[in-house]
């Protein structure tokens, strides 16, 4: 004898739920991608490293020296992370340095060769930096630049990534200021 045929009940309880989580899910994660897009657009490394045409950028050729030198011009070097140009203040993007009244005596001989370096950097030569009026701004009203030189062989020479490479500066975190003192 032919058994009857069971009744087909549709998907399966895992399956029903998967559907509904991703019914009340899709227009988060929509939302999600499209904001990830949007903040990888407006990057200036991806945009130089896919091909697209960069921001409007400030190309910048002047000599700097350090802010606290004896004499010191309007374009100078407070410490290994922010730089001033006549009445601007500017931080580096991504980047934290050394302070100079760190809390140990290592922290500030730190912060004083991370400050030459980045007055040096800023003295080899022009350099670019977006437009102020396209750049945010921290909580001290500084304008936080994303710098960079283009190289003769139409390479980009980033400074944050400089100085990170070259151990003066660490990557921005805000979960605290990385421990100099070690």
């Amino acid at each position: 004898m032919a058994r009857p045929p069971k009744f087909d009940r549709g998907p399966s309880a895992l399956g029903r739920r998967w559907k509904s989580l991703w019914r009340s899910s899709r227009y988060l994660l929509m939302l999600a991608a499209i904001l990830l897009a949007w903040q990888v657009w407006h990057h200036p490394q991806f945009r130089s490293l896919v091909g697209l045409p960069q921001a409007q950028s400030e190309l910048v050729s002047m000599p700097f020296t350090l802010c606290d030198a004896p004499g010191y011009s309007a374009n100078c070097v407070v410490d290994g992370d922010t730089f001033r140009m006549a009445e601007r203040r500017i931080r580096i993007e991504g980047i934290d340095a050394p302070e100079r009244e760190g809390q140990c005596e290592e922290e500030s001989r730190a912060s004083l060769r991370a400050t030459q370096a980045l007055n040096d950097w800023l003295n080899q030569g022009d350099f670019h930096m977006l437009a102020a009026d396209d750049v945010p701004r921290d909580q001290y009203g500084r304008e936080l630049q994303t710098i960079w030189r283009e190289t003769p062989q139409t390479r980009r020479q980033d400074l944050a990534a400089h100085l990170i490479d070259s151990g003066f500066a660490e990557v921005y975190s805000r979960n605290g200021r990385p421990d100099w003192c070690r």
